[in-house]
């Protein structure tokens, strides 16, 4: 069809037919496993330009640079997936018109209180030709008269506003259509690493510069009861990554490991497990992990890839296969299974001790012992030695180190550049898939320790290294930012913002603390039941849907994330397994008044410490403790010398009856309930006692992937790049290996 000419010709019994023009950004090209049904096509209609064919041959409108605040009767935004309602409600979603003669028409025509409409066809065209038009007036772009209107004189408006109505309600009606799929959102997810929530500027701190991340809270929907599923890394992120409980997937505590210790360990996420990254990739989007990752490798070779990222729904993959630890840094104490480590230093030196003793002895005749016997002997104390100190000894070497996909690029990883490195790669994947959709899962390093920081930000804060690396983390999330919005996918691209679980308070040495502030939050790192350690920043932005500024007080859980993502992306979660996290899609829109979650359990390893009752009825929000660990020294608030609280054993007090805490009135949980003084306390911990025990009644035993066997690390199962044991090689800025 020609430039100028985008009329049609007279049929019988016309219908109206919507052509969308141009978007926000570059044209999609969707992948092969994408449908698009033409009903659906318009479904993102927000900053579109439109073009309507109309029946009777009266020629093609075009609505420039058109835009919708899409709101319900209780003024809550439409987002995708929320379900259309099949009819628009008169004042219910309110067009900003660049002309307003059609919302005078539309109101002149509308006397009844809805008006229904149906969709004929859809169909994207190029953007190519609508710059001759105006940005700011309502026209008809050379109309072909029918012989009935041919003599008729040409006006700008039709005289009957029966079309002009169907028109108006059918590009409205269109919009609702999101949820087909048609117009995915990008989703990127920014995951920092021990942040704590009171480190934010936008969460009340005031001495830590967070600009970026306090636009972003101040640009979309900030959560203040956001909740990781697990306390430690591996398990709140496979809990993240799968909208289930850790130990539903066996990613729990087990024979005193409460995460992953090892890239040559064959533990890690199971390949039966689903994330939202596989749904999405089905759903036809690009999916890319920048970061870290500590969910496993391999389960029986060095390139089965079994746990690998690429083999649970990532298309791309660079980053961190473990995590950041003391030991990558030469001048730090080290961190990986410490306390292990110092036994087998001191057995090995009383072995060692002996096997001095028995020969001496026998030098000097005291003893009646053959050298040959005394020579064995040693042999297998240097093979006690060798046996831990092969895997102890080169923790840098192992597990710190970069992938690029399957293959290593750096081991071990320069730490000085790893950060402009990964910024790099984000920045990069947002480029290469700005058409999407696309799905980029950013899992930050920074504020675990060691806090590598580049000499821009060292000493720039208050707070020594930690408030540096914090500064820090804060540009690198601008940056990446930047890129969105410097490719034309602001509007388009749902951004989330979080910690995998509270700062670490025992992360200090004698100089400073090295470890997150959780604001008024008892706890930290490790701690199952306090606040300190599960609430974590929560924000949530998309342009023109999400409304700017609010705030929400529900609580909610990072394994929402899954099922939420799924739904923007016109997936459908798995109806085979137990799904623990709740869309929010109702709730970040407004169209919920509270979150779907009753009840939350709170988890320290495989023990129950806590459980959450929001009751909704009164509004009141209760938490019952069956299990506190033991702060040392007693009353700290935390359990320095020991890295993090322990989740049983004598490191723990059971509580029967147990703490009961009114958050609603002391989120600091600093004044427990007693039957005296809180009239409900029977009440409430029956009540909770009751939930705990149904939701005992989902869990079903699983293979555990911290056990013992899977935990140690094995030689055959070490990523390595070059001939093993020596493995090295570095990347360099144009990322060829050396």
């Amino acid at each position: 069809m020609g430039r100028g000419q985008p009329g049609i010709r007279p049929r019988a019994a016309p219908k109206a037919r919507l052509r969308t023009v141009g978007y926000a950004r570059s044209p999609v090209r969707p992948r092969p496993s994408q449908t698009r049904s033409p009903a659906s096509v318009c479904s993102g209609c927000l900053g579109k330009t439109a073009l309507l064919d109309l029946p009777g041959a009266s020629g093609v409108l075009l609505i420039p640079h058109l835009s919708f605040s899409n709101v319900s009767r209780s003024g809550a935004p439409s987002l995708p997936g929320a379900g259309a309602p099949g009819h628009l409600a008169e004042g219910a979603v309110r067009p900003r018109w660049a002309s307003g003669r059609l919302t005078q028409a539309l109101k002149a025509s509308a006397p009844h209180r809805t008006l229904r409409f149906g969709v004929n066809s859809a169909k994207v065209v190029g953007r190519r030709g609508l710059d001759q038009f105006s940005q700011r007036n309502l026209i008809l772009a050379k109309p072909r008269l029918s012989q009935r209107n041919r003599k008729q004189p040409r006006s700008r408006l039709p005289r009957d506003c029966g079309p002009l109505v169907l028109m108006v309600g059918l590009l409205l009606r269109t919009c609702e259509l999101r949820a087909a799929g048609a117009l995915q959102p990008n989703i990127l997810l920014i995951m920092a690493d021990d942040l704590g929530i009171g480190d934010l500027g936008c969460y009340g701190n005031s001495t830590l510069r967070t600009p970026h991340i306090d636009r972003l809270a101040e640009e979309g929907v900030r959560l203040t009861q956001h909740l990781a599923a697990a306390p430690l890394c591996t398990p709140s992120r496979a809990a993240f990554l799968t909208g289930r409980h850790s130990f539903r997937s066996g990613m729990d505590a087990s024979d005193g490991y409460r995460a992953l210790q090892w890239n040559g360990g064959s533990g890690g996420l199971p390949e039966n497990e689903t994330t939202f990254a596989r749904i999405l990739q089905q759903q036809g989007y690009a999916t890319g992990l920048i970061g870290k990752w500590h969910q496993g490798v391999n389960c029986e070779s060095r390139v089965d890839h079994c746990h690998h990222p690429l083999n649970h729904g990532f298309d791309y993959f660079y980053g961190m296969p473990f995590t950041l630890v003391n030991d990558c840094h030469p001048d730090r104490p080290p961190e990986v299974d410490a306390a292990t480590r110092a036994k087998l230093w001191r057995y090995t030196q009383m072995l060692a001790l002996g096997m001095l003793t028995v020969a001496a002895s026998k030098a000097c005749g005291l003893i009646s012992v053959s050298w040959k016997a005394v020579t064995g002997a040693a042999g297998l104390v240097f093979l006690f030695f060798a046996s831990w100190y092969a895997s102890f000894g080169f923790v840098r070497r192992w597990n710190c180190i970069l992938m690029r996909n399957h293959d290593v690029t750096e081991q071990p990883m320069v730490l000085e550049r790893t950060a402009s490195l990964m910024l790099k790669e984000a920045v990069s994947y947002i480029e290469r898939n700005k058409h999407g959709p696309f799905l980029l899962f950013v899992s930050l390093l920074h504020v675990h320790i060691p806090l590598v920081t580049t000499k821009e930000f060292l000493g720039e804060s208050q707070h020594g290294l930690y408030g540096d690396n914090v500064e820090e983390m804060d540009w690198l999330v601008g940056e990446i930012l930047n890129a969105v919005e410097e490719n034309g996918l602001k509007n388009t691209t749902f951004t989330y913002f979080t910690s995998d679980h509270g700062g670490h308070l025992e992360a200090r040495d004698e100089h400073s603390q090295l470890g997150g502030w959780n604001g008024i939050y008892r706890g930290g790192k490790g701690m199952g039941g306090w606040e300190g350690g599960i609430r974590v920043p929560g924000i949530f932005r998309w342009p023109g849907v999400l409304p700017a500024g609010r705030v929400i007080h529900e609580p909610t859980s990072l394994m929402d994330v899954f099922p939420t993502v799924v739904q923007l992306a016109g997936g459908q979660v798995p109806q085979d397994r137990v799904i623990d996290g709740r869309s929010l899609v109702p709730l970040l829109q407004g169209a919920a008044e509270h979150s779907e979650h009753e009840f939350l359990f709170h988890y320290c390893g495989k023990h129950l410490h806590a459980a959450r009752w929001h009751d909704k009825d009164s509004g009141r929000l209760w938490k019952v403790h069956y299990m506190t660990p033991r702060f040392h020294p007693e009353g700290a608030g935390a359990c320095y010398g020991q890295g993090v609280c322990p989740c049983s054993g004598e490191g723990v007090t059971q509580h029967n009856p147990p703490l009961l805490f009114e958050l609603s009135r002391d989120p600091s949980e600093a004044r427990p309930l007693t039957p005296g003084s809180e009239p409900l306390y029977h009440a409430v911990v029956a009540r909770v006692g009751q939930a705990v025990e149904e939701h005992r009644e989902t869990l079903s035993p699983v293979p555990p992937q911290f056990s013992l066997s899977n935990i140690l690390w094995k030689p055959w199962l070490q990523p390595c790049c070059g001939i093993f044991p020596f493995c090295s090689c570095t990347q360099d800025e144009d990322h060829r290996e050396t």
